[in-house]
């Protein structure tokens, strides 16, 4: 009987050892399991939250891209000589080897540059650098039709009646535009062209002044084919930091790529493709070992996987930082970019507490540092004249890079005009020291432009429009110089767009 009432502890014990090992195992699988829920989802969400600031990356570089594009064409449709060359409804032959065939193609590598009349045959072809006949741009024409089609009712839609003629408007002002405003009547698109992703730009041929006579009315398009090449799409990847960029048909259905529509065309039947950055591989190979190893000690597993969140937070924290950073910084100089200064110039006119200065800064002879040394003697250019702005403004003021080798200078509290003359003419010293690239030296140069708030206006585009009139009266004055612009330019320059200051103080750099 003892036994037999010894054996009933002994069996109850081992009972609750059991229910207490089941519970225990319970507690583990289900502390197993949520940390692996919670392990999954955080990888889940970084790698959604890489892929959405990654597409916007990627439409954010087509943009910039394509805007690049209609500032190159605008030069040719928006060109009195070029509406005055097809009074007679053609053009010399003069005309279209020095500005056609061997301006656009060498300085823009236009693959097609294309005059048509809407309904009517082809004035004049031009692909690859090479006039060819008319009915050999027939098949291009039909694809880009609708742009066309578009392009054609842009300009008539813009068109007012004047006594003599008509007259094309002008989009409304605004204060976040910090470039000069022209009529709003391009059309873009993105096709596939000769087996080659393009950017496609269709724009009636119209003078600079805007007026049209009665007698050409009827617009003459300028159609002109930008091909994206493999360079092109290196250089995007190395700014973006991804990988395999190209095109792929919208219908692909590949896990390992990310496509996303660029350029706004409902038409193009291609997307932008990559291979994305997945962080979430990397935390998932690197935590779930040591969960799975530690998963039976419940203190461990707890440390451990409090310490794989934390590092996962941190990860997410610092893309999200980066991705902050990126918005409003340039990725080449480091320098602020054109939303970041723009910004930076907003926030001054909120407070309206004190006047400050602007330089718009434009590099001289850089395109031909591109041309002749290639794109890696141009970012290394580009970050030199950075350092060396920089350096210069110091803690007067910020310096950003708003495109292509365009730079501007916000100095809060500055406006001696003679300080303001002295320190944009040493940051044209600084751009005209050689740079050291590659065993050999490159040389460019600055001209600059000099705006005051309020004196020459009180929003960001009156601004920079000033700022941009003073620019190039110094390039048009020999380069290489500082121009202050007048109080009475702030008018001139909202009437018509860009004009050239009358009464501007000069401050010349160093001897171009």
């Amino acid at each position: 009987m003892a036994n037999a009432g010894a054996e009933g502890p002994v069996a109850r014990r081992s009972s609750v050892k059991i229910m207490i090992g089941l519970a225990a195992i319970v507690i583990v699988a289900l502390f197993a399991s949520a940390n692996f829920m919670v392990l999954d989802y955080s990888i889940r969400q970084a790698n959604d939250f890489v892929a959405t600031s990654e597409k916007t990356l990627v439409k954010n570089e087509f943009r910039q891209q394509i805007e690049q594009v209609v500032l190159y064409q605008s030069g040719m449709s928006v060109w009195d000589r070029g509406f005055d060359e097809l009074a007679d409804g053609s053009f010399s032959d003069d005309f279209i080897r020095r500005e056609l065939r061997d301006w656009l193609w060498s300085d823009f590598g236009f693959s097609w540059t294309v005059f048509t009349k809407p309904g009517e045959e082809t004035v004049l072809a031009v692909h690859n650098r090479h006039v060819v006949r008319p009915q050999e741009a027939d098949q291009l024409l039909y694809w880009v039709s609708d742009l066309t089609k578009r392009a054609e009712a842009a300009y008539y839609a813009a068109l007012s009646r004047t006594r003599d003629g008509w007259l094309l408007a002008k989009p409304a002002e605004s204060g976040g535009v910090l470039s000069p405003t022209l009529a709003q009547i391009n059309v873009t698109g993105m096709r596939m062209i000769d087996g080659t992703m393009s950017i496609i730009v269709v724009q009636s041929v119209v003078p600079k002044r805007l007026f049209i006579p009665d007698a050409r009315k009827k617009p003459v398009l300028l159609v002109t084919v930008k091909p994206i090449t493999a360079k092109m799409l290196v250089n995007s990847e190395q700014r973006l930091g991804i990988r395999d960029l190209g095109f792929l048909p919208i219908t692909t259905e590949d896990s390992d790529l990310l496509l996303t529509g660029v350029g706004g065309d409902a038409f193009n039947p291609m997307a932008a493709s990559w291979r994305p950055n997945r962080p979430g591989s990397f935390v998932w190979s690197m935590a779930m070992p040591q969960i799975t190893a530690l998963v039976a000690i419940f203190v461990v597993v707890m440390g451990f996987v409090a310490l794989k969140f934390a590092s996962t937070v941190r990860a997410l924290e610092r893309s999200e930082a980066r991705n902050a950073y990126l918005a409003c910084h340039d990725a080449l100089t480091g320098l602020l970019n054109r939303s970041g200064f723009d910004d930076a110039m907003k926030k001054l006119l909120d407070k309206d507490t004190r006047p400050f200065a602007v330089f718009a800064v434009d590099l001289d002879q850089f395109k031909a540092v591109n041309d002749r040394h290639g794109h890696a003697a141009g970012d290394a250019v580009l970050r030199t004249i950075a350092s060396r702005f920089l350096g210069r403004v110091a803690e007067k003021g910020v310096v950003a890079r708003l495109g292509g080798d365009e730079f501007a200078v916000l100095l809060p509290g500055m406006t001696d005009r003679q300080a303001l003359l002295d320190l944009a003419n040493g940051l044209v010293r600084d751009a005209q020291i050689p740079i050291p690239f590659g065993g050999q030296l490159l040389a460019v140069g600055s001209s600059a432009g000099i705006a005051v708030y309020p004196d020459h206006g009180r929003t960001v585009h009156d601004l920079m429009v000033v700022a941009d009139t003073a620019l190039y009266t110094a390039k048009n004055g020999g380069r290489n110089r500082a121009v202050f612009a007048s109080p009475e330019e702030d008018n001139a320059a909202k009437d018509i767009g860009i004009v050239y200051p009358r009464h501007a103080i000069v401050g010349p750099g160093l001897a171009s």
